[in-house]
């Protein structure tokens, strides 16, 4: 089917496809026999889909399939989505990763009705404003002017509600005079900006986005983030599709890992990227291993690493900042997080701590105190050219900061021999503003190298003075009155 048009309005349920023999779907149940939402809080909600695509050794082979008197079969079904069930809930940020291939672009066709289960049934609870490719829904025939106005025809609104509109669907595009040129000259980060404008400001309950973000420079970028920063804080629902891991931790409330048109994991954007990310650079032997963990957390039982991100958020808001303006640092030894991917035949991380002045190993910080960051590594094979270093990140993932040995000791370069064992200190003045922080640990020489995620969380505890963000800047403020 032509993906010609990727917005539309949906109040209904999703036919089973006609095509399918066999498949007899209870209106009100799915084949596993789930209800099927009636709650407003459902914005959508998927039972048991499946979407296959009939794959064939050569063409001729579809045109003899279709004439064969003994109705045989010539093709092989090849699954984009498999027996797929999944709930939405209204103003969640929902983000979707997985390889290519994985089913992502197949998923958010389905949902907008562009493609028609093969299985199971959908269900929409709203109005879907959907920007599946640059520019979908656009004639590249007309002036960006011209397709503000057709898009809007094909959503059912009149060319008065798009007039009312326009002003501020330029003015977030901020294309300039090419608005009135013909779309096929636009570059693919203008047709972006436009696609993205129109998309957002025709008001949708819904707004699926697949990797939209991708292109574009970085404030039409900050504009896109703060826009749908004003979705979620309006009770929007929001579909993300993205392979940046930033993105998603940074948006998103919620995140699925996509693996061979089923869902791997859903849960906490934190987690899902970090296995995510794991399965995309490992084995085949580790994947399945990776496949079990996944399962064990989707079944709600813990596994080898599974006391992990989910968990640490957890940890993290039982000991929230904002009431505790505490005298000296702390240690809680029940605020702890537990190391994740740190298996690795190059070396072993041990005695990963934050220490004050006194020497005390500590995990409730203080601004603008200084405080000493020390780990051993023992190295497990024979290595050249190493260094070491560490990154700060907040709960979701986003990084801070960062340093290492490689730009701050340039003139070392060590030479590792097997079972030779080394303590690193990294020395800081915490500039960081009272919330809970998570620090990874690593050593690399540019081919090989080990990092241990979540290796030490700590939170920086309020002070007797206000200031909103995660860094204090140390500013100083003038107010001078002027003459007249």
């Amino acid at each position: 089917m032509p993906n010609n048009s990727t917005s539309l309005t949906l109040n209904a349920d999703i036919p089973v496809s006609k095509e399918q023999e066999g498949c007899n779907i209870h209106p009100e149940k799915s084949a596993s026999g789930m209800q099927h939402p009636t709650s407003n809080e459902i914005a959508i909600s998927l039972q048991n889909v499946s979407k296959y695509y009939k794959l064939y050794d050569a063409p001729k082979y579809r045109l003899i399939e279709a004439f064969d008197p003994r109705r045989r079969v010539y093709h092989a079904k090849y699954h984009a989505i498999k027996n797929l069930s999944l709930e939405v809930k209204k103003g969640e940020i929902l983000g979707i990763v997985g390889k290519n291939g994985a089913g992502k672009s197949t998923l958010l066709k389905l949902i907008t009705s562009v493609l028609v289960p093969d299985e199971g049934k959908i269900h929409v609870n709203g109005k879907i404003s959907a920007l599946l490719e640059l520019g979908s829904g656009f004639n590249p025939e007309f002036t960006g002017m011209q397709n503000i106005f057709f898009y809007g025809t094909i959503l059912g609104f009149s060319k008065q509600e798009m007039q009312d509109k326009l002003d501020d669907i330029l003015a977030f595009a901020d294309i300039g005079e090419f608005i009135n040129q013909p779309l096929k000259t636009y570059s693919s980060g203008m047709r972006a900006r436009l696609g993205f404008s129109v998309a957002v400001h025709i008001d949708p309950d819904i707004l699926i986005l697949d990797e939209v973000l991708a292109v574009g420079d970085i404030l039409f970028k900050r504009k896109c983030y703060t826009k749908m920063k004003e979705f979620f804080d309006g009770g929007k629902t929001i579909i993300f599709v993205s392979h940046s891991a930033d993105s998603i931790k940074e948006l998103c409330s919620r995140a699925i890992f996509l693996l061979d048109g089923g869902v791997a994991l859903d849960g906490e954007p934190k987690t899902v990227v970090h296995y995510y990310e794991k399965y995309q650079f490992s084995s085949k032997e580790v994947q399945k291993t990776l496949k079990d963990e996944m399962e064990q957390l989707t079944n709600g039982v813990s596994g080898n690493n599974a006391a992990d991100s989910a968990n640490e958020v957890l940890a993290a808001k039982s000991y929230d900042t904002s009431n505790e303006l505490l005298d000296g640092d702390e240690y809680l030894p029940e605020f702890l997080s537990t190391p994740s991917f740190g298996k690795s035949n190059l070396a072993t991380f041990d005695k990963i701590a934050i220490h004050n002045n006194n020497n005390e190993i500590v995990n409730v910080l203080q601004i603008n105190h200084t405080y000493k960051l020390s780990f051993e590594v023992k190295f497990n094979m024979n290595i050249d050219n190493i260094y070491f270093g560490a990154e700060f990140f907040t709960i979701k993932g986003n990084l801070i900061s960062g340093l290492d040995t490689k730009k701050y000791m340039t003139d070392k370069v060590y030479s590792i021999k097997k079972d030779d064992t080394y303590k690193i200190v990294i020395e800081f003045d915490c500039l960081l503003l009272p919330e809970v922080y998570l620090i990874n640990v690593y050593t690399n020489n540019g081919s090989s190298g080990l990092t241990i995620h979540d290796a030490y969380i700590f939170k920086v505890k309020p002070a007797d003075w206000f200031q909103p963000g995660l860094v204090h800047l140390k500013q100083k403020i003038e107010v001078n009155k002027l003459e007249k």
